[in-house]
């Protein structure tokens, strides 16, 4: 008998956070190679992430998606966090080099008006409780990416995202637009933080990073 199928590996990360963000797209870059991919999705609120995965992914089409302008975290240990990509000069020097960039916002929550079989929001906690936050936020970073036209349905994709800032997780998916939400697959978890669960917005204790790098997109009193 022939194999009955392939092994690949799970990278698991001791804490949540920034500080997984360069082995992230190390891995995700490594396992795009290996399947031959040449899209990846990085869900990025400041665009720093986007920026290293550009760099990391010279060859390969790069999709960013990101919060609707002006949005904002409020509450951070840093202060109110505006997200959504919102300083200019990264935005521009990001499509300037090619990147797709998708602004919106999450299908998760308009996924009832396609369907009345799942509930949204106990879906979304299934995620953050069970698997990770990072994983939910690949599954609506390539839900929209795909419906803004930049994947085609069923095509297979890297996507990375993270917990509030940096990359921690990264994933092998089928895309699907949102309005087809069951058509969405992963396939793989290239990596992800091996305990689902941190303090939103931030607990220090199984959240890890450098945060000092994004007060400059803080909310100016």
């Amino acid at each position: 008998m022939g194999e009955l199928g392939v092994s690949r590996p799970t990278y698991y990360f001791d804490a949540h956070g920034e500080i997984n963000t360069e082995k992230t797209i190390e891995l995700a870059r490594l396992r795009a190679e290996e399947l031959g991919i040449g899209r990846v999705v990085v869900a990025s609120e400041t665009g720093l992430s986007a920026l290293k995965v550009l760099d990391a992914f010279p060859e390969a089409e790069v999709i960013v998606v990101t919060s609707a302008a002006g949005t904002c975290v409020e509450g951070s240990v840093i202060g109110d966090l505006r997200i959504g990509i919102p300083d200019d000069a990264i935005l521009r020097g990001l499509r300037e080099r090619g990147a797709r960039v998708v602004r919106g916002t999450d299908p998760f929550w308009n996924l009832a008006a396609h369907t009345s079989l799942i509930d949204t929001a106990k879906l979304g906690m299934m995620f953050y409780k069970v698997v990770c936050g990072g994983l939910h936020v690949c599954m609506t970073a390539v839900l929209e990416a795909t419906d803004a036209g930049h994947l085609m349905q069923g095509e297979e994709v890297v996507a990375m995202a993270g917990s509030f800032v940096g990359l921690d997780t990264a994933i092998v998916a089928a895309a699907a637009n949102s309005n087809f939400f069951k058509a969405f697959e992963v396939r793989e978890i290239i990596c992800k933080p091996r305990r689902p669960r941190y303090t939103w917005p931030i607990n220090h204790q199984d959240w890890k990073g450098d945060l000092e790098k994004y007060r400059r997109f803080v909310k100016e009193d």
